[in-house]
């Protein structure tokens, strides 16, 4: 369990911390205002010594110092009277220096220089500007000050110092010079500390008091009380069950009195919803438990097996229905009506749930026993349509997408009842929408008539049927996947087969909607009509032999293959190559072209003077075996690992290899020609 804070200690550090950075805040405040209101003090005491000064020096004198740099007995006058003043300011304000100059272009230039303790300046002798100095002083020299008072700690000796200076003026009143007075005030600090001490020590006090008088009364009036509830709350949760009322003795006539009379009243509360969620928790499971078995019972009610025929080699077809909810409104259906007749149906109910589920599932089998009953696209939908409304007081509707189509002839005879337009393939081209003719919505009015059309499908051909689940996708941002969209999507994976393109487009969906709830169950069907494929006898003749992905088939294919090429001028070493070859190529075919699905794969032989070709063909997914990187034989076994040898060995053995993607089908030509 994890480690809890204490309250009172905590209450009792918080006091503690509050205090003392309220000591030391007035403590700050009170020495900064101290400071200033010494330094103001200081600066007027050192202002009267340099005014005097300037009242008592000729500044008529100075120009004639300056110009003949010679001292004489009035010169001499002065200096004595400058040192005898710096002598004379007391010792914890002491005036170190008291000097006279004239600010030049880059330094000063000293007239006077009154320093008790060290070696003055001489007369004209200059000292370079500090950080400042220029300025201030030509604010002085300019008339645009009448005093200035600097305050600075010396960076040498750690003294604090006081600097003032007022302009020296001639009888014409223009200032010839600048009297300063450098002003040593240590007794600042001193100052300053027995003034704080003065007033912290008996705040200190009082605020400890006040500290350990506030804790007494909030550990009485809050901390103690609280402490209580925590033990009243800990004996409730673990007495739930018990139909015993708790009592909590707190009576401090204030919002944590009325707080434990709430926790009394929140326990009897607390035990009638505890009770209550039992039974809505098991209510809840049970219902899902019934949504799952619905959800289990509607997916198997549609065709979930694929290859859903794989003794069918003439067309190729594949469905999927994602719902928006546990069981969905929209349905796919595909059925053989006879041997050479496939129905074909994609519908959507009007709603979701559960309602649009059993509405849906009577809508399958009605529609599949008009069309078994030997009924046309449109003569179905008309007397589905009237069975439904004969009887559909929640007036619910459905739409439908119904087709027919000859699997000897590639005819496709289809109604359409308000649902979305197909979109077709043809042999050579791109996926488009078909603008078909839509009738009304089954189960929106008795007697209506449907009519129907037909479309012819080439050998190769495609028709992708779909709800509205597809194009009304949204994104995060309420944008629609669309049409054109849809449209894109397919045709990126046109030349692959059914099952991948709705696995293609499905993805396309997904990343477009983004973390976005899905919003309508999404449904899709696609058909690939292949046509009747060639007889055996007409296989051999054109040397070629077809056979399913399974493992026990590659045999006939090496036998087939043997036999041919013992036929041809190969010394034994080169046939045993070619039947190797085409060994691995096989092997690779049945194990991953077509995953968990059914398929076949198709080997022709053809040869002349030169050499003999081999090519396979398969329809499962896009591979190029040539693109495989081959692997470093010069190391070790246990550091090259197991695997990519087939097709190593295979470019190895053959004089040639070649692969192409067309129409949905890899094709890999390999070549090998005699030795000469």
């Amino acid at each position: 369990m994890k480690k809890r804070g204490n309250i009172t200690r905590r209450t009792l550090i918080s006091v503690f911390f509050t205090v003392v950075i309220l000591i030391v805040s007035i403590s700050v405040s009170t020495g900064f205002q101290l400071r200033n209101v010494l330094i103001e003090k200081y600066s007027a005491f050192a202002l009267t010594y340099v005014k005097a000064a300037a009242e008592f020096i000729d500044g008529d004198t100075i120009e004639h110092y300056v110009a003949t740099g010679q001292k004489d007995a009035y010169y001499e006058e002065i200096d004595k009277y400058l040192n005898a003043t710096a002598d004379s300011s007391a010792d914890d304000a002491n005036i170190e220096y008291f000097y006279i100059l004239i600010p030049g272009e880059e330094e000063f230039i000293y007239i006077w220089d009154a320093e008790p303790d060290e070696e003055p300046m001489d007369l004209l002798e200059t000292y370079p500007y500090s950080e400042g100095a220029k300025e201030q002083a030509e604010k002085i020299f300019n008339k645009e000050i009448k005093e200035d008072a600097q305050y600075y700690v010396d960076a040498e000796n750690g003294t604090p110092t006081l600097t003032v200076s007022v302009p020296l003026l001639d009888s014409a009143d223009n200032v010839v010079a600048i009297i300063a007075a450098d002003l040593s005030v240590r007794g600042i600090n001193s100052a300053l500390g027995t003034i704080l001490i003065g007033i912290l020590i008996p705040v200190a006090g009082i605020m400890l008091l006040t500290m350990v008088l506030y804790y007494y009364v909030t550990k009485k009036g809050i901390i103690q009380p609280i402490v209580k509830l925590q033990r009243a709350t800990e004996e409730i949760v673990e007495n739930l069950e018990s139909e015993k009322s708790p009592t909590i003795d707190i009576h401090t006539n204030d919002e944590i009195e009325l707080l434990a009379e709430s926790f009394v009243d929140m326990t009897g509360k607390l035990r009638d919803y505890i009770s209550q969620n039992a039974a809505i928790t098991a209510e809840k499971e049970r219902i899902g438990a019934e949504l799952e078995l619905a959800t289990r019972i509607q997916a198997d009610m549609l065709p979930n097996i694929f290859p859903a025929f794989p003794e069918r080699d003439d067309f190729d077809i594949y469905a999927s229905m994602t719902p928006a909810k546990e069981v969905g409104g929209d349905f796919y259906d595909f059925f053989l009506v006879d041997d050479t007749r496939l129905a074909m149906v994609v519908a959507d109910v009007s709603g979701k749930g559960v309602p649009a589920a059993l509405f849906m599932m009577m809508c399958k089998i009605l529609i599949q026993n008009q069309v078994m009953s030997g009924k046309s696209p449109a003569e179905a939908l008309e007397a589905v349509n009237n069975q439904i409304c004969s009887n559909n007081r929640e007036e619910m509707f459905i739409t439908v997408w119904l087709g027919v189509l000859d699997l000897e002839t590639g005819l496709l005879t289809a109604s359409n009842a308000g649902h979305e337009k197909p979109m077709l393939l043809m042999p050579g081209g791109e996926f488009e929408m078909y603008k078909d003719r839509h009738g009304f919505v089954i189960g929106g009015m008795e007697g209506v008539k449907y009519k129907e059309y037909q479309i012819q499908l080439e050998p190769g051909a495609k028709l992708f049927a779909y709800t509205d689940g597809v194009p009304e996708a949204t994104s995060e941002s309420d944008e629609l996947f669309g049409t054109d969209r849809t449209l894109a999507a397919l045709n990126s994976v046109k030349d692959c087969a059914p099952d991948v393109i709705l696995h293609k487009t499905k993805e396309a969906v997904d990343s477009f909607v983004g973390n976005a709830p899905q919003f309508d169950d999404l449904t899709m069907l696609c058909i690939e009509y292949i046509g009747k494929q060639p007889e055996e006898d007409a296989q051999e003749e054109k040397n070629e032999i077809t056979i399913d992905n399974e493992v026990g088939e590659i045999s006939k294919v090496i036998d087939y293959v043997a036999a041919l090429v013992e036929k041809l001028p190969f010394p034994m070493k080169v046939q045993n190559q070619i039947e190797v070859a085409i060994d691995e190529i096989m092997s690779n075919i049945v194990h991953y072209a077509y995953g968990d699905r059914k398929g076949k794969a198709t080997v022709r032989v053809e040869s002349d003077e030169k050499g003999i070709t081999l090519t396979v063909t398969d329809s499962g997914i896009p591979y190029d075996p040539l693109k495989k990187e081959d692997p470093d034989i010069t190391l070790s076994a246990e550091e090259r690992g197991i695997g990519g040898y087939g097709i190593f060995i295979v470019k190895k053995v053959m004089d040639e290899l070649h692969y192409k993607y067309v129409n949905g089908k890899n094709i890999l030509t390999m070549r090998k020609n005699f030795t000469e």
